[in-house]
C-alpha cells in the first residue's frame, strides 16, 4: 500500500469524528435554550406572583382608610335622628334582622346583588372615601372605596352602671375597596360604639 492510499483512508474517519462533535455542541445549545426559557417562565410566573399581593395588599390598604374614614363619619356626623332605611339609600342601612315582611337571604344586603344592592356610585346605596370627611382621595387605586352604615341598635347598660349613663348605639360599617385592578377586591367590616 502506497503512502497516498493510506491518507485516503484517514480521511472519512477525520469527517466523522467532526460531524459528530457539531452534533453533540448542538445538543448542548439546545439544552442550555430549553433551561433559559424554563428560567424566564419562572421569573415571568414570579412577577405576576408579586403584582397580585402587591395589588391586594394596596386594596386592603384603602379599605382600612376607608374603614377609618367611615368611623370618622359616624362618630361626627351620625345622631340620633338620623335615618336608616332598607333600601340603604346614601349609605345608611337598617340591618336584615330588623327589617320588617321576613327574612333575607343574606346576613348583609351588601353580600347579595340579588337584593338589589350595588357598591356603584351610582345608585346612591354607599357613601364614598371622604365625602362627609373631606380626606383626599386614596391615590393608585381603580376606584375609590365605598362604605355602609347599618344601626345595629342601642345596646344594654354596663350592670351597675347609673340610670343616667348615656345609651351606648353600635352600627356596623362595612367597606369595599378595589387596588390598581378593578378585579382586586378587599372588603372589611367594624362594629363601632358611639355615646
Amino acid at each position: 500500500m502506497s503512502r497516498a492510499a493510506a491518507v485516503v483512508r484517514r480521511a472519512p474517519a477525520a469527517r466523522r469524528q467532526r460531524g459528530l462533535s457539531l452534533v453533540t455542541a448542538l445538543l448542548f445549545m439546545v439544552a442550555t435554550l430549553i433551561l433559559g426559557v424554563s428560567v424566564m417562565s419562572i421569573n415571568v410566573m414570579q412577577e405576576r406572583m408579586i403584582g397580585n399581593t402587591k395589588d391586594r395588599d394596596l386594596a386592603l390598604q384603602a379599605a382600612e382608610a376607608a374603614l377609618r374614614d367611615a368611623e370618622r363619619y359616624t362618630r361626627d356626623s351620625v345622631v340620633a335622628t338620623t335615618v336608616f332605611n332598607d333600601d340603604c339609600a346614601g349609605g345608611l342601612c337598617t340591618p336584615p334582622s330588623q327589617r320588617a315582611g321576613g327574612v333575607y337571604p343574606s346576613p348583609l344586603p351588601v353580600y347579595n346583588a340579588s337584593l338589589g344592592f350595588s357598591w356603584s356610585a351610582a345608585d346612591g346605596k354607599t357613601r364614598g372615601y371622604g365625602q362627609d370627611t373631606g380626606a383626599a382621595a386614596y391615590p393608585g387605586v381603580a376606584a375609590q372605596p365605598r362604605y355602609v352604615v347599618e344601626k345595629l341598635g342601642q345596646l344594654s347598660q354596663a350592670p351597675g352602671s347609673g340610670s343616667l349613663e348615656a345609651r351606648r348605639v353600635a352600627y356596623r360599617i362595612t367597606v369595599r375597596a378595589v387596588g390598581a385592578r378593578a378585579d382586586t377586591v378587599a372588603m372589611l367590616q367594624s362594629i363601632y360604639v358611639k355615646r
